[in-house]
């Protein structure tokens, strides 16, 4: 019985050995578990600043000096000396913008000047009041920037509509019988100024501009006196706001 018992008992020692060995090469032969893929995140979004380039402006100028190569009158007394009111002139217009380069179309008003001429026969014989409007094609040049201002020089053609009205000779007999009377012309100009980004579309301009805006004679009164005023000019001081189109 005894030796029974050792057989026995050496029969489950070797099952035990053949069960963990085996169970070690079964471990062995397994390929190790590969860990999960990361998880996908969203690709970040490219932004991009987009301007389609393209702007409204609105301008305010004040006509410091409103200039005539010459006045003279058809009838029998010269002008002897001539002087014009300074004035203020209301502008607005759409342009586009491409790097340093830049252009608008731009619609003004000028204010009526004033007139005043002298004759032989007395002091501010001569009066009138002219307004204009003015369309001009601009093209600008930026020269660079310099904490944040940016100098321009540029330069405009296009037409003036000047009209003469209130046409009076005080020493004739004709006072303010004289009709008014208007005329088309090609106007040109040139500019200079420094513009300020107050913010990512707003635009603040400060700049020059002589514009010449061609002739213009009043009507004639009954005694026969007009007024001929060659290459009518305006020097202004202007404040603009330009408004950039997303």
């Amino acid at each position: 019985m005894f030796s029974i018992s050792k057989t026995a008992l050496a029969i489950g020692a070797m099952s035990l050995i053949f069960g963990v060995a085996a169970a070690n090469a079964a471990d062995m032969g397994q390929q190790p578990a590969m860990p999960p893929p990361p998880l996908l995140q969203n690709a970040p979004l490219l932004v991009d600043e987009f301007s389609s380039g393209w702007y409204l402006r609105g301008d305010i100028g004040y006509r410091f000096k409103n200039d005539v190569d010459s006045v003279t009158n058809s009838g029998a007394l010269a002008v002897r000396s001539n002087e014009f009111e300074k004035t203020w002139v209301f502008g607005a217009g759409v342009g586009y913008k491409l790097d340093w380069f830049r252009s608008d179309l731009t619609v003004d008003y000028g204010t009526k000047a004033t007139f005043y001429g002298d004759s032989s026969a007395r002091a501010n014989d001569f009066t009138a009041k002219i307004d204009s409007v003015t369309g001009l094609v601009n093209v600008y040049g930026d020269l660079g920037t310099w904490f944040g201002l940016t100098p321009y020089v540029g330069a405009g053609a296009g037409f003036a509509h000047l009209q003469a009205a209130n046409f009076n000779v005080a020493s004739a007999a004709s006072v303010g019988d004289a009709d008014s009377t208007g005329k088309w012309n090609f106007a040109w100009a040139y500019m200079a100024g420094v513009s300020y980004r107050v913010t990512g579309n707003y635009i603040v301009d400060l700049g020059y501009r002589h514009v010449n805006m061609g002739d213009i004679t009043t009507a004639r009164d009954s005694v026969g006196n007009d007024l001929a005023f060659k290459k009518l000019s305006s020097d202004e001081i202007r404040l603009g706001f330009r408004y950039v189109l997303d």
